[in-house]
């Protein structure tokens, strides 16, 4: 039979992963009330998650947890020196968690210095080499990739449903007629009510790529050229190159769309710089090119997650004309 302790950590881990049934949030809201030391418990406890950043589709997330925590479940002990509760939050935000109101009330209950400027946003991110997974407000679910951040009101769900997206995210939007969603860009807003769809919106890219996988979705670009929305359906992509300035529809397989998010990188006709800025956020290297050649060498292809960067090297030297060495967190590609 479960424990007290058992049972809180259970509830923890959930919160952390967004997966709080509305019973739960009442309990979990509870047990914050009844004691400050709870409090404490749980800023040590999102420290831990903040820090170890494990990858979204790691199945050992729940074994380290339980492992860590099995004594901080105890009475803690204060320890010296304060922490900025809003750094305890901004840490929490920074691997993609779900911030439910609940906590957001309690942890604002704790610090009675914090004011409400502090709690303007939340921001999630994803380092380069890993993934995010995070669950809003509304229920709807974003996957963050590689080198990406996402940004949000504390007021999401209730005002409005705006999120800002600076790199790559797949998105599976909760249904709500009254709040359209609305994903922000550096040059475009992508408006839906309830779909799946993908974004990819790096800046240093040279296009930004908006995929629709099922419903509908109005595309908008932040100039005065491309003034009217343009709708998309199923299955077609957008892409707008910020360097012609111009917008291109095509026609893909939208369940591929979001292939990234089970570890598959896939290509289709780019040029080898373009991939190039791919393999550096997936493997969290830098790759200099010193071949003339290589940087228009055009490729189509797809490689599963268990692929290594050399294994997809190896794939596209067909004519074994480069070669290539790692020099701690550069990789140097040359002609032979």
């Amino acid at each position: 039979m479960m424990t007290r302790n058992e049972h809180i950590e259970e509830l923890v881990f959930s919160y952390f992963a967004g997966e709080l049934t509305e019973a739960q949030e009442q309990e979990l809201s509870s047990w914050l009330d009844a004691d400050e030391e709870n409090k404490k418990i749980l800023f040590e406890m999102s420290d831990w998650w903040a820090t170890a950043h494990v990858p979204v589709f790691s199945s050992t997330r729940k074994a380290d947890f339980e492992r860590y925590f099995g004594s901080l479940m105890q009475p803690v002990q204060q320890k010296a020196g304060k922490r900025s509760l809003w750094t305890t939050w901004a840490r929490i935000a920074a691997v993609g968690l779900l911030l439910l109101s609940v906590g957001v009330t309690s942890y604002r209950l704790g610090n009675r210095n914090m004011d409400d400027t502090q709690l303007a946003y939340f921001e999630t991110s994803a380092p380069m080499g890993s993934q995010s997974k995070v669950v809003l407000p509304d229920h709807s679910v974003v996957w963050v990739n590689a080198g990406s951040s996402l940004r949000y009101s504390k007021n999401f769900g209730k005002e409005d449903r705006e999120i800002q997206l600076e790199g790559e995210a797949y998105f599976e939007v909760a249904r709500d007629t009254l709040k359209p969603f609305v994903v922000k860009s550096e040059v475009l807003n992508v408006r839906v009510l309830g779909t799946r769809f993908n974004v990819k919106a790096y800046k240093e890219d040279q296009t930004i790529d908006v995929s629709l996988v099922s419903g509908k979705v109005n595309v908008h670009l932040n100039d005065k050229k491309h003034a009217e929305e343009v709708e998309l359906r199923p299955n077609r992509m957008l892409s707008y190159n910020k360097e012609t300035d111009r917008v291109e529809m095509t026609e893909i397989d939208g369940s591929k769309a979001y292939d990234w998010t089970s570890g598959t990188l896939r290509f289709e006709n780019k040029s080898f710089l373009q991939i190039a800025k791919d393999l550096e956020r997936k493997y969290n290297i830098h790759i200099r090119i010193e071949s003339k050649s290589l940087k228009k060498e055009i490729y189509t292809g797809s490689f599963s997650g268990h692929y290594t960067l050399d294994d997809i090297l190896r794939e596209i030297d067909v004519e074994h004309k480069y070669a290539w060495k790692q020099q701690g967190n550069e990789l140097v590609i040359k002609d032979k």
